[in-house]
């Protein structure tokens, strides 16, 4: 399984336009799970993953962070065919110590991340 980093789509103030780069899966075995790190560029605030889906259930996992205010467990839930989920996080929560947000997709049983799903992630940091 490959990791895959990226960083936010920044809104830069309010009432403007922003737009949110997704970063698509690259795992493509049946199964097979992949986590993308997310690195917040801002300060600690709130950020928004988003998780888009075509086909099946699509499964996630925002692991709890490692510092003084994290989570108690991992955030966890499903994004339903030909939708974009939205997950509101408080950054600081699911940070971990290397200063990045794992979420690990994982795709409906028997099916692949990209031929299936056509998988990918963003995130955009609230201001």
């Amino acid at each position: 399984m490959a990791d895959k980093a990226f960083t936010n789509s920044p809104i830069v103030s309010f009432g403007t336009r922003a737009t949110a780069t997704m970063v698509a899966a690259d795992i493509d075995t049946t199964n097979g799970n992949q986590v993308f790190n997310y690195t917040p560029t801002g300060k600690s605030n709130k950020t928004v993953i988003l998780i888009s889906n075509t086909t099946g259930v699509l499964s996630y996992s925002i692991a709890a962070g490692t510092g003084a205010s994290k989570a108690a467990a991992a955030k966890t839930g499903t994004v339903a065919a030909t939708t974009l989920g939205a997950i509101q996080v408080e950054t600081g929560k699911f940070l971990n110590a290397s200063g990045v947000i794992a979420i690990t997709l994982a795709p409906a049983t028997g099916t692949k991340l990209v031929t299936n799903h056509a998988a990918a992630v963003a995130a955009v940091e609230l201001l």
